[in-house]
Order: C-alpha cells, then sequence, then structure tokens
C-alpha cells in the first residue's frame, strides 16, 4: 500500500512531493475588478507552508462579463499581473505545487455581478428558482470561449502557477456542453458524446497551444486529463518546471445540468 508521503510524479514530469492536495475552493476573495487581494496572497501564503503535495485555487474566471459570484478572481490578461505573481510567490520555496482552477460559469452565472445575460450551450435554465435563462453561444463566441481558456493558463504560468486545472463539474460550462439535457445544439458542438465533448477537449488543447511543452510524451497526448504543452506567453521565458493541465469532471456533472453553483 502507498504511504500518503511518498512522492508521486506525474505524465508530464512534474513530482509532487505526496499525496495530498488542497482541492479548489472558491474563495471570493478577488476585486470587483477581479483582482486578487492581499488577503487572499495571506491565505496562500498560509497553504504555501501546510506540507500539500498539490494545492488547487478556487474558480478563478476567464471572462469579466460572466461571473459565479462576488469576488470571483478573473483572468483575461495581464492587467493584474503583479498581484497574480505576488499570489503564487509563497510557493516558490515551499516544494508545493500551485495549480490555478479555471472557469466559466455559464448559465450559472450571477447576473447582478457581471450585469450580462448569461450564456450556455442551449438556451436552456437551470433548474432553481433564481436561474436566468440563458442565450445560446454562436459557433463564434464558442471559438472565442476556449481561446479565453488559454489566454488565462498563459497568464497563470507568466505569474508562477505550476498548471491549471479546468472546472468541468459543479453544472458550470464545460460540464453544460457534456450534458444532453443542457445541451440541446445540433451543430459540432452537440448531439452525440463525442460532438458534446469537443468543448472540454478543444479547451484543453487550446491551452496546450500556449504553455510551455512539459515533456515529449506530454505533448502528444490528447486526454483531457494529461499533462500539458506549448508555447509561453511573450512576457515569460520559458520554465524549466514542469507544467500541468488537468480536467476536473464527474459522472453526476457529464449527466445532470445543474448542481451547486
Amino acid at each position: 500500500m502507498t504511504d500518503l508521503g511518498t512522492p508521486l510524479d506525474l505524465p508530464c514530469g512534474q513530482r509532487l512531493p505526496n499525496r495530498l492536495m488542497k482541492s479548489a475552493l472558491s474563495e471570493a476573495l478577488g476585486t470587483s475588478a477581479g483582482a486578487p487581494t492581499r488577503r487572499l496572497e495571506r491565505l496562500y501564503d498560509a497553504w504555501a507552508g501546510g506540507g500539500w503535495g498539490l494545492v488547487v485555487t478556487g474558480n478563478v474566471m476567464v471572462d469579466l462579463r460572466h461571473r459565479g459570484e462576488p469576488g470571483n478572481v478573473v483572468v483575461e490578461d495581464e492587467r493584474h499581473l503583479d498581484s497574480l505573481r505576488r499570489w503564487a510567490a509563497g510557493f516558490r520555496a515551499s516544494g508545493t505545487p500551485l495549480w490555478m482552477q479555471v472557469n466559466h460559469p455559464g448559465r450559472q452565472a450571477n447576473v447582478l455581478v457581471g450585469r450580462t445575460r448569461p450564456v450556455a450551450p442551449s438556451a436552456v435554465a437551470a433548474d432553481v428558482a433564481v436561474a436566468t435563462r440563458p442565450r445560446a453561444l454562436t459557433d463564434a463566441e464558442i471559438r472565442e470561449t476556449i481561446e479565453r481558456y488559454a489566454a488565462t493558463a498563459a497568464v497563470a504560468e507568466t505569474a508562477g502557477f505550476d498548471g491549471v486545472q479546468v472546472h468541468g463539474a459543479h453544472g458550470y460550462l464545460v460540464t453544460q456542453f457534456l450534458s444532453p439535457r443542457s445541451n440541446q445544439r445540433t451543430d459540432a458542438w452537440g448531439g452525440d458524446a463525442e460532438r458534446r465533448r469537443r468543448f472540454l477537449l478543444e479547451v484543453v488543447r487550446a491551452i496546450r497551444a500556449r504553455v510551455s511543452p512539459a515533456s515529449p510524451s506530454a505533448s502528444s497526448s490528447t486526454r483531457p486529463t494529461s499533462s500539458a504543452a506549448a508555447s509561453p506567453s511573450r512576457s515569460r521565458a520559458r520554465s524549466s518546471r514542469p507544467w500541468r493541465t488537468s480536467a476536473s469532471t464527474s459522472s453526476r456533472s457529464r449527466a445532470a445540468p445543474t448542481s451547486r453553483p
């Protein structure tokens, strides 16, 4: 039986110092403009010294117009790069990798925060009392959203994060594409299971095309939970540390149109 204190080598070449993971929690400690705050930095400084094998941030949004809740950090470009670097800096000496969870809430976006009508694969509202009926994304908007995930990942790497986790559960946009109940499209992005999962796979491929290569074996894989690949943002030289991309999904999230926000 493997001991929890045993290091874990990932396929991308990244080594986790042990098997204990601090999973993503939505901290809601960002500014109204989507920047990390000093309170968020202090929280992660404490977690950096906690002896974890891996720490994953909570719910960083890829689009300022569509946020899950007040206080979400939003990474669309490098406008908050200095504060993002401070957020990640506490992990440089700890030996614990820090991954950024990236997300788009889709139809579960909080309209009071973004003041924009939510978007989704189809115009199907979530089965909750306060849900707003979303607008169906166009093909061009889907492709633009995919590139937003990739841009967020590239900035995360530039800021010093060690990887990203694509949020694919809890009824958010990836889940909405996976589920036949919320994805009622008949084009290339919906219908059978292969087309419904296309959005998630394209998100992972786009991220790999924007971040540094981890290893030859990592860059050749197309599995959504494999490690990352490709080129860094212009403002940063290539990292010598292996970089990682993963997708978090659950069997429930693939079938159910709604879950907790």
